[in-house]
């Protein structure tokens, strides 16, 4: 029996944003040990997100699940018993952001089914059998109606769907005074929505997980009158700069610096690492990092919906919602097969005048298995891609991906680490070693890619404090200008870039740099020229490694069916062409060097032109134009998205892990998802073609043939989410801290 709970220690919010919305505030309607049911009329809100809200409350109130049903305006909330528990569910209500309730237009989803709904059903269905038929009638009809309801309004608004068979079996029983099929069809269409959607849930779980914040309230430190004090404060409200204080078992809430405190951080949610590392004043953390051991004060640098964890969970909202090519192609195919279906149980009407044979071929339909199977193998694929490091963002990207024949990789942060080191230093007559460094680097400051870097680092390892630059400008890969010089001295104009960039930005004459790349060019090593005053000031020479997973991750796609790679590159062919001398003849097919980022995509627009369907590796901002021209682009800017910046955006697959580790599973799950569709697809209408054949010669009864169909679907199902969910196989992994800089 329902009891509302109105007084004791359970209080209910006195105003969410849900209320507002909705008009009244949710009541605790039923709660016995580990379980408690709310009613809310916000539930029922058109706009309502239930996949953000069962996702944030489980997260917020530390429950093992969540159900919402929209219907009935009901919330089931599962727990493990513990004081406080209903406090906090209502607590988690009332702090509901209104990101909840940004739902886009269109239907509704059905209604959510319980295994309480399906037992419930057969239960009645099974005891109705027994009554004579005056008592049965009643049920029957109260059974029916919904059924029938159903389908007439899927009929009236989008025409010939699944739900109209369903109708169709059921109204037709009725009509015959039918009792018992009408009861166990009805019974066997509520039993098929819950099996249905159970699967679906199970395989998009991770994926929900996602969604919720990773904490309820910060901990941070803060300055009055008396000095430091601690106050705890919503995750939302923590603004970049302040101090945040993290204790041993708690989970890193943004991304910052760490000023205070030693600790043993587990990063394995990021880099996929199991071991913690030790972490120190001055090293950056990410959030979803663990502090396993100790305690720390860390300096805000992103938080919110701009830390990291933040940013994977933004990315994966999307892919809970887009439906892919195959999905689209199954949905298409599902409705068409629908007619055939009615037409066929109306020609055996017709020609034998048994409405027995023509129910039982009314229950039985190919939407199920055909409809239904894809976005559970989707969800299963992007799950198992996730497990493994690679966030796939739509399962459009995850179809590409499949049928990718031709990988195209940037070789700078990509193929190598994005790591520079400054080799050498050589001036021209007139300049000494380290004025050549210090005016470029000085150019180069406010520039993140991974030359400007190495620059800036060189001169600080040899105590030269930079000087004051203005002007500054950049064209992306190829190199900077800047006016530099304190006001007290001459104002320099500096140069820093590719030979590209000066013969065509500079007006410098290719003479005056065959010297030099005769000198430099050797031993896989990037040449930075720098002209002072439009004159060559001199050259230093850059050393980038290959990645240590490279050449099993090359191994590995060619392997896999990928038949051609190509490696492009803004940097000299002689520099790249030593680089890549370390992998073994075959893994790479071909090399284009000198190339702009317009350059690398007309590349990519040529070889999608010629036939290939092609990925795009990249991770830095100048790689964007490539990655869009691409079927799908890869990012691999590692767990730092926020430094991922146009890059990210643009790639329909996110590698979550440092470095190229994750591109293998990520491929490997996107190819099983391919045949584990083609394989339902070929079962489903193999299965359902046999039960209609036994159907229509009269050997099914309408309630065998629907309890059969059933079966048979929700095997299908899980067989498919099983297959497709599987554990991969282990994708090489890369060296511990190493990762992918632009």
């Amino acid at each position: 029996m329902t009891k509302t709970l109105t007084a004791g220690p359970i209080s209910r919010p006195a105003k969410t944003p849900a209320c507002g919305k909705a008009g009244s505030a949710p009541v605790i309607a039923h709660r016995c040990p580990g379980r408690l049911r709310l009613r809310w009329a916000a539930l029922r809100h058109p706009e309502l997100r239930l996949e953000y809200l069962e996702a944030w409350l489980a997260e917020r109130a530390g429950l093992t699940r969540v159900r919402a049903n929209p219907a009935g305006a009901s919330l089931v909330a599962e727990y493990a018993e513990r004081p406080g528990v209903a406090q906090d569910i209502l607590s988690a209500l009332e702090q509901l952001p209104p990101k909840a309730f940004s739902r886009a237009g269109g239907p509704r989803p059905p209604r959510r089914r319980s295994l309480a709904d399906a037992a419930g059903h057969l239960a009645l269905a099974a005891g109705a059998s027994l009554l004579p038929t005056p008592a049965a009638r009643p049920l029957a009809l109260g059974l029916g109606a919904p059924v029938v309801l159903r389908g007439l309004g899927v009929l009236a608004a989008q025409g010939l769907k699944a739900p109209v068979l369903d109708m169709a079996s059921v109204g037709f029983a009725l009509a015959m005074g039918d009792n018992p099929a009408a009861l166990g069809i009805s019974a066997m269409v509520v039993v098929g929505e819950y099996l249905r959607q159970a699967t679906e849930d199970r395989s998009g779980a991770l994926l929900k997980s996602l969604l919720a914040p990773p904490v309820a309230l910060v901990r941070v430190e803060r300055q009055g009158e008396n000095g430091a004090y601690e106050q705890s404060v919503p995750f939302a409200t923590v603004r970049p700069g302040e101090l945040v204080l993290v204790a041993a078992g708690e989970s890193v809430p943004v991304d910052g610096d760490v000023e205070r405190g030693r600790a043993l951080v587990d990063k394995s949610v990021i880099t996929g690492e199991a071991a913690p590392e030790e972490v120190a004043p001055g090293d950056a953390l990410l959030a979803g990092s663990v502090v396993t051991d100790g305690s720390l004060a860390l300096r805000a640098v992103r938080t919110g919906q701009e830390c990291a964890t933040a940013r994977i969970a933004a990315l994966m909202e999307k892919s809970l919602h887009e439906k892919s090519a195959p999905e689209r192609l199954s949905d298409q195919l599902a409705d068409r097969l629908v007619p055939l279906t009615l037409a066929l149980g109306a020609g055996l009407y017709a020609a034998t005048g048994d409405l027995r044979r023509a129910l039982s071929v009314l229950t039985i339909d190919y939407a199920c298995a055909v409809k239904l199977s894809a976005p559970v193998v989707v969800k299963a694929s992007m799950y198992a891609a996730a497990k493994a490091g690679a966030l796939v963002k739509s399962g459009t990207a995850l179809d590409a991906l499949a049928r990718v024949d031709t990988i195209v990789f940037d070789k700078t942060g990509t193929l190598t680490t994005g790591r520079m080191a400054v080799m050498d230093v050589l001036p021209c007559a007139g300049f000494g070693a380290d004025d050549v460094l210090l005016l470029a680097a000085s150019a180069e400051e406010r520039w993140s890619h991974p030359v400007a870097r190495a620059l800036v680092a060189e001169a600080a390892r040899r105590g030269l404090p930079l000087l004051p630059a203005r002007g500054t400008d950049c064209a992306t890969a190829l190199g900077v200008r800047a006016e530099v010089g304190d006001p007290q001295c001459a104002t320099r104009r500096v140069e820093v870039g590719s030979r590209r960039y000066l013969e065509e930005q500079c007006g410098l004459a290719p003479e005056h740099f065959a010297g030099a790349e005769a000198q430099c060019a050797c031993g896989g090593k990037t040449l930075a020229h720098v002209l002072v005053d439009g004159a060559p000031a001199g050259v230093i020479t850059l050393r980038d490694e290959l990645r240590s997973e490279a050449r099993e991750v090359l191994a590995a796609l060619r392997a896999g069916g990928v038949r051609r790679v190509v490696v492009l590159t803004g940097d000299n062919a002689a520099s790249a062409q030593a680089l890549l001398g370390g992998l073994p003849p075959g893994l790479v097919d071909e090399m284009r060097a000198g190339l702009s980022p317009q350059d690398k995509a007309r590349v990519v627009e040529e070889l999608r032109t010629g036939g290939a369907v092609v990925a795009v590796v990249g991770d830095g901002v100048n790689d964007a134009p490539a990655l869009l021209a691409a079927d799908v682009g890869v990012c691999v800017a590692g767990p730092d998205l926020a430094v991922a910046g146009l890059t990210r955006d643009s790639a329909g697959v996110v590698l979550l892990h440092e470095g190229l580790a994750g591109l293998v599973p990520a491929r490997e799950a996107a190819c099983r998802a391919r045949s584990v569709l083609r394989t339902c697809f070929a079962t489903g209408v193999a299965v359902n073609t046999g039960l209609l054949v036994a159907a229509g010669a009269g050997t099914l009864s309408p309630l065998a043939a629907a309890a059969l169909h059933n079966g048979a679907t929700f095997a299908i199902l899980s067989g498919a989410g099983l297959s497709a969910g599987s554990r991969l196989d282990a994708a090489p992994k890369p060296a511990t801290g190493e990762r992918g800089e632009r």
